[in-house]
């Protein structure tokens, strides 16, 4: 016990710096008003596109999905949007019954979508909130950058699932700007953090492990995803989405018309619908490619420390001191995506780091019982 709270001690500046990031950050509001209020409560009134069952009051709207199954929306303008570089977009949700749709956009959500001058959709980061099944009200917030090329923008509301009935209300979207003074703490808080980094490479005899390098350069690997803004991950994944979508475009165009058939009738394909339903599921791979990330660099990470602790002759209770480590690397690095420009700390990657630490411990564990009783005995 005394060994334990001996290794608290320890951690205690890296624990009690991560509360202070966590705390200050989930404060402070990074960004200030750049201009008038584009879009605040407005009426069903003031929609520029009404779609389906919707009904508004007094700023709340009510979106029904019945059994038909067809789209509800509502389109609001937002006027002068694209003189501004950044716009930022709330509201509440409520959703009672929603049933998805095969496809993950098939669901109550409220977006920020971007035209070009001939009234095209320009793809990009557009989505505040997907949501799904009943659940009671819930505030979302989001600052979008505005696209290059945009003429307009568009909030758009919609419940876009099977069935059921979804509730917006609180809806606002007002041009932002970053303070000055984000970037000052910014500095402050990375210089700590990197200060903190010296003082635990140490601490945590880093320099003395087997697999040391093969580590490092899995951290490494972490804190550059860590930091790496949003919009540059964007432009990569969107570049990746349209690509593949014009490639599976091109290779339907290109195939012979199928010769006719006299005999026997087969139903015809919409091969519109096929392309539709293969780009889909390549952007849903896509767009999780994050979730693996994380799991994947957490459990390599982790399989290492182990890997590396079992060549030293570590004792057992090695590993549940170097577990607790990992935990609170994985929530420091999380709670670091704060000093971004556009990414905060969010609970469900923290949970997808342990589950990827717990995938690794099982993996040594087999891994270390076959050392010790397959290859001791050739």
């Amino acid at each position: 016990m005394n060994e334990w709270g001996k290794k608290l001690r320890i951690r205690l500046p890296a624990m009690l710096l991560l509360a202070a990031t966590l705390l200050f950050w989930g404060l402070y509001d990074r960004y200030a008003l750049d201009g008038d209020v584009l879009l605040e409560s407005p009426a069903l009134a003031d929609a520029t596109r009404v779609r389906g069952d919707c009904t508004g009051t007094n700023g709340h709207f009510r979106l029904t999905v019945h059994e038909d199954g067809k789209m509800a929306s509502i389109n609001f303008r937002l006027p002068g949007a694209s003189d501004f570089r950044m716009i930022r977009v709330r509201c509440r949700i409520r959703t009672a019954d929603v049933v998805p749709g095969k496809y993950s956009w098939r669901c109550a959500r409220l977006l920020l979508t971007q035209y070009d001058a001939n009234n095209k959709w320009i793809p990009g980061q557009h989505g505040l909130v997907s949501q799904w099944g009943t659940g009671e009200w819930s505030f979302h917030q989001e600052v979008f950058a505005t696209i290059p090329g945009a003429a307009h923008a568009d909030v758009v509301i919609q419940q876009s699932g099977i069935s059921g009935t979804a509730e917006f209300d609180s809806i606002a979207a007002e041009p932002v700007r970053l303070k000055k003074t984000f970037f000052v703490w910014q500095g402050v808080f990375a210089f700590l953090w990197v200060g903190m980094a010296g003082l635990y490479y140490r601490r945590c005899r880093l320099h003395n492990r087997r697999l040391r390098l093969l580590i490092l350069l899995n951290i490494f690997a972490i804190l550059f995803g860590t930091l790496m803004p949003t919009v540059v991950i964007q432009k990569g994944t969107d570049g990746l989405k349209e690509s593949v979508a014009k490639a599976i475009q091109k290779r339907s165009q290109s195939k012979p018309a199928a010769a006719p058939e006299t005999t026997i009738k087969k139903k015809p394909v919409d091969h519109d619908v096929h392309e539709t339903k293969r780009i889909d599921r390549f952007n849903e791979a896509v767009d999780g490619a994050h979730v693996a990330g994380h799991f994947v660099l957490f459990s390599s990470l982790c399989f290492l420390v182990y890997l590396s602790a079992a060549l030293e002759g570590q004792h057992r209770s090695y590993y549940f001191k170097v577990a607790f480590d990992i935990l609170l690397f994985a929530a420091i690095t999380e709670s670091m995506q704060n000093l971004t420009l556009d990414r905060t700390a969010g609970l469900s990657d923290w949970l997808t780091d342990v589950y990827g630490m717990a995938l690794a411990f099982g993996v040594f564990l087999v891994v270390r019982f076959f050392m010790r009783n397959v290859l001791k005995r050739h």
